[in-house]
């Protein structure tokens, strides 16, 4: 056996190996091939080609919250973002009903807690409880985790826009102010928001991925 042939049949075995298992067929199919071929130099083109194939379907098949670095990873931004949404919930229905009478820290935000509507922190209460519960589906790769997170997601966008469409909240000011003093420090909030998107997609790859037989 030349060296070629013995590197080509090398090749197709981690290749098979590769292989995900729907395409167990195709990868016993091009092991067969490669001994067919009288060429020991085409048999290992043959093989090196069949193993770029293998990595390419096997690429194809994984789910992003098959690796549990990145499952817990992003389980644990849902959490930050609805440990948030149910901060301001709280804190805003706290003055709202009247549950506290202590004046802090309610002082710089009386005006436009005033005429926040009682449904402002009923929704928010309402998208963090639910992305609690997305990050329970996250960590039991459960299909409706997509859901469970975009629909709360954008429910907490719109919610932000309405407040910041308020002359009250003073939010656009306080943006151009941070952005005046440095723009890096706008990286934050953006680098946030991208981070919540790629979680939604990458559940909607989840999604479209057919689950491992």
């Amino acid at each position: 056996m030349t060296g070629y042939r013995y590197l080509s049949r090398q090749l197709i075995r981690v290749a098979r190996r590769v292989a995900p298992c729907e395409r167990e067929g195709w990868a016993h199919a091009m092991s067969i091939e490669v001994d067919a071929i009288p060429s020991d130099r085409d048999a290992l083109g043959w093989a090196l080609g069949c193993l770029q194939a293998s990595c390419h379907w096997r690429l194809k098949s994984m789910r992003p919250t098959d690796f549990w670095l990145i499952r817990w990873g992003m389980a644990l931004w849902v959490a930050l973002v609805a440990f948030d949404a149910l901060s301001y919930a709280g804190f805003t229905l706290n003055y709202k009903l009247g549950f506290s009478t202590a004046q802090y820290p309610y002082p710089p935000n009386i005006p436009l807690l005033d005429v926040t509507p009682l449904w402002d922190p009923i929704l928010t209460l309402v998208a963090g409880v639910l992305l609690l519960l997305a990050v329970v589906l996250i960590l039991r790769r459960k299909r409706v985790a997509l859901e469970a997170v975009a629909t709360p997601f954008v429910v907490l966008l719109s919610l932000f826009a309405i407040r910041v469409s308020r002359p009250e909240s003073g939010i656009l000011q306080s943006l151009s102010a941070v952005y005046q003093k440095s723009p890096f420090e706008m990286i934050w909030p953006t680098a946030g928001l991208s981070i919540t998107i790629l979680i939604c997609l990458a559940l909607w790859r989840d999604r479209r991925t057919p689950a491992p037989r």
